[in-house]
């Protein structure tokens, strides 16, 4: 009794047009494959469903932790604290020094919440590091990321489809499975 071995390949896509060319490729490898997991933006998340009907669509954009919202409120706290003391002493001085805070800190979590974290998504899906930078390079320029799972008979056909393509950026391959 032997055990499958199983690769998951992998590329970020530039645009539409390359992520339909590589659907009707990889259909040509055929239907036995498993469904690809497609990690891109919020904005995208959309486009991409409507694209690729049976793929698995996940966001690489993710918000605060609780304990990072309680961070960050324990510091806007201190903070403002500060600035009422400020305030009490000169008017014009606490209010400004708020409102600057209150700026910047909004300005903070909209930079944060889109932020793509595609390489935290990736290690936790235990992929190895070294690709999970090198993808998360590639994807501020691209689309979406597309993965897909081939049993090693069928590695060869699936890694041709995606070499096709000369304008896929960081095609690469490993010998394992993502953890969903």
């Amino acid at each position: 009794m032997g055990i499958s071995r199983h690769y998951t390949i992998g590329a970020v896509i530039p645009d539409l047009d390359a992520l339909d060319a590589l659907d009707g490729r990889l259909g040509r490898v055929g239907p036995e494959l498993d469904q690809p997991l497609v990690l891109t933006r919020r904005r995208d998340e959309r486009l991409v469903q409507v694209t690729l009907p049976g793929a698995l669509v996940r966001r690489v954009e993710g918000g605060m932790s609780r304990l990072q919202w309680f961070e960050f409120g324990s510091m806007f706290l201190a903070v403002s604290a500060t600035a009422l003391l400020m305030g009490a002493i000169h008017l014009t001085t606490g209010i400004v020094v708020q409102a600057v805070l209150t700026v910047a800190a909004v300005i903070g979590i909209l930079l944060y919440h889109r932020q793509p974290k595609v390489r935290e998504k990736l290690t936790g899906m235990a992929m190895p590091e070294k690709l999970a930078e090198e993808w998360e390079q590639s994807f501020s320029d691209g689309l979406a990321l597309v993965l897909i799972t081939v049993p090693e008979e069928s590695f060869e056909e699936v890694e041709a489809a995606f070499l096709e393509d000369p304008g896929l950026c960081s095609p690469l391959a490993v010998d394992r499975r993502p953890v969903l």
